[in-house]
């Protein structure tokens, strides 16, 4: 900031502390958190509130000389009665005053939002779950194809921005209403608002008996760029009859052939 005391004067950059105050407090936003917790079959934590009609993720808004990460913590415990260690963060987004529709009555500046991620829950952390009197009147863990029908606009691209940054494993993105200012693959593939099929397979990580035939193979494959994304646009769809070796092995060879061409 600069200032001027007398026409022609060169511009100056003395403010006193009052000024400066309030220049900064002029531009002040509010902070919140939310915490982006799944169950072992990939679902998210939605949660049901009382005061309107839209889901929510757990989280809310940053004390008055509170941290991100601790108002993180705090909400936990008081909309689902859990403690857990808040310390990993996912993204950051910046919300500008004019994208939720706040009435002016509330006189909304704009809002830094911190979304944490709460991990991986198993049956026996989610039956610890205890919601509070009011506020809370459910919870569901839901499809992340779901998100865009069950959250507000802002706050579902924010979730999926959140749960492609888990995905991604490269660190904190941040946003601008919701979207990452540098957009990954994933985002830009709309991943994961597709429906995942309902029903659930058995899982075995070794390679198909080879008496057992084989007709088709399925895999969601991510790749952390597009220049990656070729090495595992391979056929998972084999001709033979009988399969015995790895999927994933047949992958990692592909991979290497490709890296070789790529340096060669």
């Amino acid at each position: 900031m600069t200032t001027t005391s007398a026409p022609g004067e060169l511009p100056g950059s003395a403010l006193t502390d009052e000024a400066y105050g309030d220049l900064r407090a002029s531009a002040a936003l509010w902070v919140g958190t939310s915490v982006l917790i799944t169950n072992q079959l990939g679902q998210v934590l939605v949660q049901f509130v009382d005061y309107r009609d839209t889901c929510l993720l757990p989280g809310g808004a940053v004390d008055e000389g509170e941290s991100p990460a601790h108002a993180a913590a705090r909400e936990l415990v008081e909309e689902l009665g859990v403690t857990a260690v808040i310390d990993q963060g996912l993204a950051v987004d910046w919300v500008s005053a004019d994208r939720i529709g706040a009435p002016a009555s509330m006189r909304f500046p704009g809002e830094i939002l911190h979304v944490f991620d709460g991990g991986t829950w198993d049956d026996d952390q989610i039956d610890e779950i205890r919601l509070p009197p009011s506020e809370i009147t459910a919870i569901e863990f839901v499809e992340p194809a779901r998100l865009s029908d069950m959250l507000s606009p802002p706050d579902a691209r924010r979730a999926l921005s959140a749960l492609r940054a888990r995905i991604n494993a490269a660190g904190t993105v941040l946003l601008e209403n919701g979207r990452p200012i540098a957009p990954t693959v994933l985002d830009r593939l709309g991943v994961p608002q597709t429906a995942r099929p309902t029903y659930r397979y058995p899982w075995s990580s070794g390679p198909a008996p080879y008496e057992v035939t084989v007709a088709q193979v399925w895999a969601w494959l991510f790749a952390p760029d597009v220049m990656q994304a070729e090495c595992v646009s391979i056929r998972l769809v084999f001709q033979a009859g009988h399969v015995s070796g790895n999927v994933y092995t047949e992958i990692s060879n592909h991979e290497r052939s490709v890296q070789g061409r790529r340096t060669a």
